[in-house]
Order: structure tokens, then sequence, then C-alpha cells
């Protein structure tokens, strides 16, 4: 109460302040991009930075961008169409070619690192230039969901490349008789940064600046913006004190009480968005046991519905949802925000503390039980409240919680050493409402991409069944029907339980209007001068 008492002085104090120049955007990030490099890496920040300058065929919203559209003419082939008349920042028109470059470029390893689409491309069999406008994807089995990984391959130009002439011929390794490949530093430094993208870049810095120019070849809708500043700052008072001060034009991620300091001033406002983050629990169901989690008779709780069934009963979504987020977050009724495009329809979760007693008195804990709960503290907003408040649901139905939050490293490298029984967690959805059930309570097929992230050791034929058939189908409309099944077996089992869908928040000068994303990005192009 009382920072949000000094902001509402500060915001009454300060004057809308002169921009630097009517046509610079100023934004500040609140996590640092990690390179301008489009490869090794992803996360949002460096996500929001890179699509500046580089874009891919699929927009984030799922939708043609550098590609004008495609179809899989086999099940283990898609022709992809390229836009005409697209030019880089350098003058060379986009081709075929710069597409068979820039995926040998994504499968190779540089110092034996993966990038960010490395395991992904393991199922491409070969990328083909058909024509200066076609380019072919040609997998090893069905791979339906390559259509919602290309929005990760940022398309590079191969006209200033060492590449020999003639047609690039792919290989998985992404050797491709090229005989070197830009470095990490040479993107940094500008000389390889050269993309198709609405700007062009200007500087880079590690410790998170960097400035952009507008790239009046751009193919599409031009910005309003002649040059876009980026600063990082981690703290979020001090973004706050910066846009009222005059430094920013654009803030993300203020916190739940910086809001009533915006309310309070006329010359600014926020943008708020339901994101495609998903806040949920994970439960290890493993019949023998799970970490953490001890019962008088020295049975496994966490293995038997009834228990899983009465704990999501015990928690009040909504009052999460209302009184720490402000309204600012979604309640979760399934583990895909359920707008997200393609989610199955679900029925709302109850909150109904009684049953859930009864539910624990049935399944053979009429006293509880005792489990030690994770929760990273500085990974989501709220994280730290959020886990304080399941707490106290869980303890109000007779269930013992020893609260844990850690700083993410910590919690990272106990989560990936399976140590935790029972953990907070988030996960984004980019590729689709079914990307983190497949990921996370799928049984492993490495040969599908499935059951990697299985910390629950959750089995269940029926979800498998229902996710190794949309693992592999291209029509769309049956793809969504297995996702349908799958969402209902795993909401019925509950390895885990959905607990609210973030949204992302930007404070910034009221006369500018923002409109937000799903993706958690923060862009030049979301902004526009009243």
């Amino acid at each position: 109460m009382k920072t949000t008492l000094s902001l509402l002085a500060l915001a009454a104090t300060v004057a809308l302040p002169s921009v630097a120049s009517a046509d610079t955007l100023r934004m500040a990030f609140s996590s640092a991009p990690r390179s301008i490099d489009p490869y090794p890496f992803g996360g949002a920040p460096t996500a929001s930075l890179k699509e500046h300058v580089f874009e891919a065929l699929v927009a984030a919203d799922d939708s043609p961008l550098l590609a004008e559209g495609w179809k899989w003419t086999s099940p283990t082939t898609l022709e992809v169409k390229l836009r005409d008349g697209i030019k880089f920042h350098n003058g060379a028109d986009l081709t075929a070619r710069d597409v068979v470059y820039s995926a040998c470029r994504m499968a190779y390893k540089v110092d034996g690192k993966r990038n960010l689409l490395t395991s992904s491309m393991g199922p491409i069999a070969d990328v083909v230039a058909v024509d200066d406008l076609t380019v072919r994807f040609e997998t090893k089995a069905p791979y339906p969901l390559w259509v919602q990984k290309m929005k990760f391959l940022s398309i590079l130009t191969a006209s200033d490349a060492d590449v020999p002439a003639g047609p690039i011929k792919f290989d998985a390794e992404g050797d491709c008789g090229i005989a070197a490949y830009p470095t990490r530093s040479d993107f940094e430094k500008g000389d390889a940064a050269i993309g198709t993208g609405p700007f062009t870049m200007v500087s880079f810095d590690k410790s998170g600046e960097a400035e952009l120019a507008r790239f009046d070849g751009y193919w599409g809708e031009k910005s309003d913006w002649e040059k876009v500043e980026v600063r990082t700052i981690g703290n979020a008072g001090a973004r706050l004190a910066g846009l009222f001060a005059g430094d920013f034009d654009l803030i993300e991620n203020p916190t739940t009480e910086d809001l009533a300091a915006l309310e309070a001033n006329d010359d600014y406002a926020f943008t708020s968005m339901p994101s495609w983050r998903s806040i949920f629990l994970v439960m290890d169901v493993n019949p023998e046991g799970a970490k953490g989690v001890t019962a008088e008779d020295g049975s496994a709780p966490l293995a038997n519905p009834l228990v899983r069934q009465a704990m999501s009963l015990a928690i009040n979504r909504q009052a999460i949802a209302d009184r720490l987020f402000g309204g600012n977050a979604t309640v979760a009724n399934q583990f895909s925000p359920s707008y997200r495009a393609g989610a199955p329809e679900m029925p709302a979760l109850e909150y109904d503390p009684v049953k859930a007693k009864e539910l624990l008195a049935e399944a053979g804990y009429p006293n509880g039980f005792s489990v030690d709960f994770a929760a990273p503290a500085d990974r989501y907003a709220n994280g730290a409240r959020v886990a304080q408040a399941v707490t106290q649901y869980l303890s109000r139905v007779g269930i013992q919680v020893n609260l844990k939050t850690q700083p993410w490293s910590v919690f990272a490298g106990q989560r990936k050493e399976r140590e935790l029984g029972l953990f907070l967690y988030g996960w984004g959805h980019p590729q689709g409402p079914a990307q983190m059930i497949s990921f996370a309570f799928a049984s492993r097929d490495k040969a599908l991409g499935l059951g990697s992230s299985n910390y629950s050791n959750y089995a269940s034929p029926e979800f498998d069944a229902a996710i190794k058939a949309w693992a592999v189908e291209t029509d769309q409309a049956k793809a969504d029907g297995y996702v349908a099944d799958a969402m209902k077996a795993v909401m019925t089992d509950l390895p885990g339980i959905p607990l609210y869908y973030q949204h992302s928040i930007w404070a910034h000068r009221s006369d500018l209007e923002v409109k937000g994303r799903q993706d958690e990005r923060t862009n030049a192009a979301m902004v526009s001068k009243k």
C-alpha cells in the first residue's frame, strides 16, 4: 500500500512529458533479449526484439506471413507458396532458396549447441526450392505440427552467405555444402542482422538495449515510428518511474498495485490482454509415491483421482483472479487457454471445499496428508502470492502444505531432477491448444515428439490414443477433435490442476493506442498514435 500511495503521488505531480521525438517509440522491457541472432534462443523478450528485424513464413497468430499459403499435398509433403515482391534489408529478393538456407542454418549446431528448432527439425527429411516462390518440406512421417513450428523459422538471406552456386541441398546436420554460417557475434554487430522485417537493426547490446530504424522498403504496413529504442529495466517500480519521468512511452508488466497509479492520472493508461499462458499445478501421480508427499498409512495420496479432484475443488480460482490480479487474469477451465484457436469447450471447474473434504474422506484421508509444494518466486506475475493462496485453500480442507518458494534457477533444477511431488508451473501455447498436454501428460514417444516433460508420471491409454492421433493428423478439423478427446481425458484424471490464464499488461502514455498480443511479446507494431 505504501508503494501504491507513493506512485499515486508521483503520478499526480508529473505532467505528460514531451517525447524525445514524435517519431521515436521508446519501450522498456522487463527482461533482456538474449541476442538478435534469431536462432539459438526462445523466450518472449528475444522474440519480441528479433521479429522487428526478421520474419517467418507463418505469423505468431498462425496466419500467413512471408508465405501466402500452404497445403499438404500428401501426409508427408507440405508445399509453401511465398509472397512475391518481398525485399530483404539489403535489397535482395526473397526466394525459396533463402528458405532452404535458413532451414539449413536452423538444423546446424553452432559450437555443438542446438538452435531453437534443431530437435523439432528431426522429422524433416528434405527442404527443396521447387521454384523461386515455392518451397517443399518433406517429412519422414506425418508431422502436421510443422506448420506451427514454421513460425519460429526466421528467414535469412542467402545472397550474402558463403553458399556455393546452384541449388542448396538440405541435410539433417545442416551442413548443406555451406562453408561457414554467420556467428552470433556477426548478428549482434549487425553484419548478419538482415531480414525482411519492418525495421533494420542499428545497434544491440547484451544488457538489453537496442535501437532500430524503420525499413521503408517493407512489404507490409509501414510503422508509425521512424525509430524504436528498447531498454531493459528489471525492476517494476523503476520501469513505472521511467514512464512517469518521460524516459519511456511504453513499459511491460506493471504490477497489480501499479495499476491504481495509472488509473489516477489521465495522461497514462494500461492495456491488458489475456495471454496464451496457463498457470497450473502439476502432481506426481506415481502409485509408488511422490517426493515430499506423506500419508499416515504410507500410501500415495496423489495417485488417487479422488484426492486430485478434492484438491481442485478446494481452490477458489475466481478469488485468485479478482483479489490477486484485480481481474487481470482469466479463470481456467482446462490446461490450454479456452480462447486459444482450436481449444475444446470444457465445463467450468467448481469451487466447493465441503465436497473436497468429503472426497478426501472417501479416498481414505479424512485427516488429510502432508505435501511439499514448490513454486518459483521470480518467474510468474504474482507467482509467490498465488502459491500462498493455493497453500491456504488446500490447508482449509485438511491438507498440510509446506510451501517452498525458490529462485527459478533452483526450482528448475529440482524439477529437472524430478524432485518435486507438487509444483506450480506455467506454459505458453503458441503452437496451439495441445502444446502443453502433448509434452506434459503424454507417454514418452520420441518419434512423435510427445511426453518429453511428463513430470507427473501420468499414463492413460485413452489420452495417449487421442494425442497420438492428433500428432499425425493433417486435417485441422479432425485434429481439433482429437485434442478435445485428449483434453477431456486429462481433465477427468487431473494429473495437474489448471488455475488461471495469465494476462499480459502494458503501461503507456494515454495518447497511444496499444493492441496487446496473446503471445506476450512487445512489438512496435502494437503501438500507434491516436
